[in-house]
């Protein structure tokens, strides 16, 4: 029976990591020693590229529309006007099962779809041309192509350079700088914004670490964390949340009147908390977005309506909440989590899932979902930690 649940598309079938090269399954997440999860740091991060080097059509970035990090890279892309110079292959499969899903409910970050003729150049390794004309193709590949001994998890974004065949960085961070750096501009639109200007860089990188420490990850850290490091996890993500809604109220985005990546990093996060992560990650003690958050809400529905931040989201609302009922069956909440899925499916069938849902639609969603709501509460009395 398990054999065959394994061959949904949906079903968990784990992370795929390396070791000196070889590929083995990482079943789950495992917190360290004091219960804490620990976000491991990216292995490729070059930044110091030839600028004479950034041409169109050689830098190809892999990436997941559902993954939060790789979102980052994939809204910088379109924020910049790089959609033609820098080709983006989305990792994902079995439309519309997957759209938006992580690695460990598709057996690996994995291709599905034909990808442009010039990510691999007549120079890359013939194993490597020849595995991408088959599908599913699984980005471990262009890791072993990078450095054959490499140990670690495979991750997304990956900036891809294809005429030498290697990974230049698989740090979100990093490629959000470099796509925004004046080589890349150059390629993109004239009137795309500059997202770290030197004039803003102090206060930006300030916004940045307490949105990483208490937002970005803070989720993670409340949703992976173990019971014991539960409670301060979810509180310092109250605090930053506070921070936000705070410092919106006296400015338009972030960091003042202009967009910068501050904004991009927030928005990423931002846009999951209420089907996601409140919910699936137990972030509930300062209640939704919407509901809590007046200028946080008005500061998504601001981003929201950015041509660029709308494209962005292509399927991932309704794919989210979904792929975070994969992930948490394992932590001993299967019959909330489903009645959970059930509620957000009923939000996603009457469209209140976006950040531009009108008010109506969204109380007449809750109103509906209300039963599962209360049927989910019996089941599972969060924010109890001792089912974490």
């Amino acid at each position: 029976m398990g054999a065959l649940l394994a061959r949904l598309p949906f079903w968990p079938k784990g992370r795929i990591r390396l070791l000196e090269g070889q590929v083995y399954n990482e079943a789950d997440i495992t917190p360290d020693q004091n219960g804490a999860f620990n976000r491991l740091e990216s292995t490729f991060r070059r930044q110091d590229l030839d600028p004479d080097a950034i041409i169109p059509g050689r830098w190809h970035l892999f990436a997941c529309y559902g993954c939060p990090w790789a979102h980052r890279a994939i809204l910088t892309r379109h924020l910049k006007g790089l959609e033609e110079a820098v080709p983006l292959i989305a990792t994902e499969g079995w439309w519309p099962f997957t759209r938006g899903m992580p690695a460990i409910t598709t057996g690996g970050w994995r291709v599905d779809r034909p990808m442009p003729d010039s990510t691999f150049s007549s120079s890359s390794p013939a194993a490597l041309r020849a595995s991408a004309a088959q599908f599913p193709f699984y980005l471990w590949k262009l890791y072993t192509a990078s450095d054959p001994k490499f140990t670690g998890r495979i991750t997304v974004p990956v900036l891809w350079d294809a005429k030498e065949s290697k990974i230049v960085n698989n740090e979100s961070a990093d490629i959000v700088r470099i796509l925004n750096s004046p080589a890349f501009s150059k390629l993109g639109s004239a009137a795309a914004p500059d997202l770290y200007p030197e004039a803003l860089r102090s206060e930006i990188d300030e916004v940045n670490g307490r949105l990483y420490e208490g937002f970005n990850n803070g989720v993670y850290r409340c949703g992976f964390g173990a019971a014991s490091a539960f409670e301060t996890a979810r509180a310092q993500v109250r605090e930053t949340m506070g921070y936000l809604e705070e410092r919106l109220a006296t400015r338009r985005y972030l960091c003042g009147e202009r967009l910068t990546e501050s904004d991009v990093r927030c928005f990423t996060t931002l846009v999951r908390f209420d089907s996601a992560y409140y919910n699936a990650f137990r972030c509930n003690l300062g209640g939704t977005v919407r509901r809590r958050y007046p200028n946080l809400q008005r500061y998504l529905r601001d981003l929201y309506t950015i041509d660029a931040f709308r494209k962005s989201c292509q399927g991932m609302l309704f794919g989210y909440p979904l792929m975070y009922f994969c992930i948490c069956r394992w932590q001993g909440r299967r019959i909330s989590n489903a009645l959970r899925l059930g509620e957000c499916a009923l939000f996603a069938v009457m469209r209140a899932l976006a950040p531009d849902t009108p008010g109506w639609r969204f109380w007449l969603a809750s109103l509906l979902a209300l039963p599962l709501r209360l049927l989910g509460r019996l089941a599972d009395p969060w924010p109890n930690p001792s089912l974490l």
